[in-house]
Formats: structure tokens, C-alpha cells, sequence
């Protein structure tokens, strides 16, 4: 086999491989993206329901203070039709405002808690409605990525074997020129001489190239573009 006919075996097997992963295309990164705001959500929903916990918690110890706090300034303001002294109403009075500055206090924190509580629960409607769709989003993709890996893994296999083998049988510096043009030119190293034509490019090949490169002599590249030229008879 030519060095030509060799490059020509190779693309072909780059070109199959490079069919399937077009045909996998981004699925497999989809997937992967949508596990991980799949695993974002759940945490942020946990995260949601320990919050509000806490929040409970902290709501019903505010309810007893305010109870407590409400008491104590209802039995000093039915002290105050008891005392006897000026002074003794005026020091009621100054507990009585304090108790009352305390528990608006108390009031605010427990009307913040009461607020956050309900945006937590908000977001995580929403996040459990996401998480839901999301789901099962996820587990048509998963099916489909399952369908089509397990179609062609086993295409994939043998073509790896078959790379490999071939690879190994071309010359180290042809096989990285080949592997030059093959990055650079997305995977498209080795095309046909069309007419006078480049395959890949389109650009005009002199005819004594040609001839050449119908002959089986080279290998031979195209000025422009850089590929390997190569000629296949009808």
C-alpha cells in the first residue's frame, strides 16, 4: 500500500469517527450540564427546607416572647390603677414603654422571619416545578444519549482498533503533517482532485500535479490549502 492509499485509509477512518461523535454532537455535554443543575437544585431545595426550619423555630420562640412580653404589660398596666405614688406610676410606666420598645422589636424580627420564610417557600415551588420538568428532561436524554452510544460503541470500537493499526503503519513525519492539516482544516486532511480542482478548497492544481497524483506518485499536497491530494478512478 502507497503512502497515499495509507492517508487515504486513515482519513476514512477519522471521517466515520468524527460521523459518530456529530451524531452523539453536544448530548453528552447536555446531559452532564443538566445533572449538575439537577444536583443544584435538589441542594438549593434542601438548603430551602433546613432554612425554613430554622425559621420555624425562631417564628414560634418570637410568638411565645410577644405572648409573654404582652402579659407582662397588661399586668403592669393594671398596676397602674393601683399605685399610690407618682413615683411608683412613673417607674411602671417607664417598664411599661420598655416592655412595649422590646417587643416591637421582637415584632420586627419576627415579621423578617416571617418574610424570608415566604420567599424560601416561593423559590422552592418554583425550584420543585423546575426540578420536576428538569427530571425528566433529563431521563428522555439520558434514554436517547443510552440509544445512540450504545449503537455506536461497538462501530467505535473497531474503528479505534482499526486507527490505530494504521497509524502505526505510517511514516512518524507524514503522519504529523497529517495530523497538522487535520486540526487545522477540522478534520478534513486527505480530498480528491476534482477537474484541476482541490476537493477542499477548490483551488486550480496544475496539471502536471495531477498527473502525478493519478499515478499514484507523491505524496502530493495542494499549494493553497495544504491538503493531501489523492485521485480516485470511476
Amino acid at each position: 500500500m502507497s503512502v497515499i492509499q495509507q492517508i487515504v485509509a486513515l482519513q476514512k477512518i477519522d471521517s466515520q469517527l468524527q460521523d459518530i461523535a456529530e451524531l452523539l454532537g453536544d448530548l453528552p455535554g447536555k446531559v452532564d450540564a443538566l445533572k449538575d443543575e439537577e444536583l443544584g437544585l435538589a441542594k438549593s431545595i434542601e438548603d430551602g427546607k433546613a432554612r425554613i426550619k430554622v425559621l420555624e423555630l425562631e417564628l414560634n420562640k418570637f410568638d411565645s416572647l410577644m405572648t409573654d412580653y404582652n402579659e407582662k404589660i397588661d399586668k403592669h398596666k393594671d398596676q397602674l390603677y393601683l399605685v399610690t405614688s407618682n413615683k411608683q406610676y412613673d417607674a411602671l410606666q417607664h417598664e411599661i414603654d420598655h416592655l412595649k420598645g422590646e417587643l416591637d422589636e421582637i415584632e420586627t424580627n419576627a415579621l423578617e422571619f416571617a418574610e424570608e420564610k415566604e420567599t424560601i417557600e416561593t423559590r422552592m415551588k418554583s425550584e420543585e416545578e423546575n426540578l420536576d420538568s428538569l427530571s425528566k428532561d433529563l431521563v428522555g436524554r439520558r434514554e436517547k444519549l443510552e440509544v445512540l452510544m450504545n449503537e455506536s460503541s461497538e462501530e467505535k470500537a473497531t474503528l479505534d482498533k482499526e486507527r490505530v493499526k494504521e497509524r502505526d503503519s505510517i511514516e512518524p513525519t507524514t503522519l504529523a503533517r497529517y495530523d497538522r492539516i487535520h486540526t487545522a482544516r477540522k478534520g478534513l486532511s486527505v480530498v480528491l482532485v476534482e477537474g484541476s480542482a482541490c476537493g477542499g478548497c477548490g483551488a486550480f492544481v496544475p496539471p502536471q500535479v495531477v498527473s502525478e497524483v493519478k499515478a499514484g506518485k507523491g505524496p502530493k499536497t495542494c499549494d493553497s490549502c495544504s491538503r493531501f491530494l489523492y485521485y480516485e478512478s470511476n
